[in-house]
């Protein structure tokens, strides 16, 4: 199955017969790109845990860490062959996550080191907590900020404008934290989140 956009994404997603693994291709874009860490997100949002596969024509070890820290599940450059590629998409349907040897070689070696302010932070994975609820850790970043501005009874094109993002990405950041929190509406999980914090 194919998707050209978002939009399209979303009702791939919503058949029944959803992909196990989703491949992207990212070409060039690197992790220093403005619009890497937003089309990441985004992407994986509206996968909703379904493990996300980065193809790049970079093997740069900053831009693999940071998509692996983001939530993707692999990255595959074109530097690796046919053969590895399938296995990579295998390990990974099967719950793994593939990083190639080379970008491992390198931090192994110490020629990329934590010293790099973009390594630092795709070594430092943290846990999206609120209050130190554990049944938010669930929640992306994201949907983290998308649940504060829900708690505060903001409207979807509002939360949009102010979050920076698609009415449409907003609406699927809104069904997939009622989805996890176990609410059937946005009233409904602000009052849950808020008796948690009480």
């Amino acid at each position: 199955m194919t998707a050209a956009s978002l939009a399209d994404l979303e009702s791939v997603v919503r058949r029944n017969e959803s992909p196990d693994v989703a491949l992207a291709n990212f070409s060039g874009r690197l992790a220093s790109d403005p619009e890497f860490r937003p089309r990441l997100a985004e992407l994986l949002d509206v996968l909703d845990g379904i493990p996300l596969i980065m193809l790049s024509d970079s093997d740069e070890t900053a831009t693999a860490l940071e998509a692996i820290r983001q939530g993707a599940h692999g990255y595959i450059s074109t530097t690796i062959g046919l053969t590895m590629a399938l296995e990579a998409i295998r390990l990974v349907a099967a719950g793994g996550i593939f990083v190639p040897a080379s970008i491992l070689h390198r931090l192994i070696l110490g020629q990329d080191t934590v010293t790099d302010p973009v390594l630092h932070a795709a070594l430092s994975v943290p846990t999206p907590v609120v209050n130190g609820k554990p049944h938010l850790t669930q929640l992306t970043p994201r949907q983290l900020a998308v649940l504060e501005c829900l708690q505060e009874g903001k409207p979807n094109k509002v939360i949009a404008h102010e979050l920076g993002m698609r009415e449409s990405t907003v609406k699927v950041h809104v069904r997939n934290i009622l989805r996890r929190l176990g609410a059937t509406n946005r009233t409904e999980a602000a009052c849950r989140v808020m008796r948690e914090e009480n």
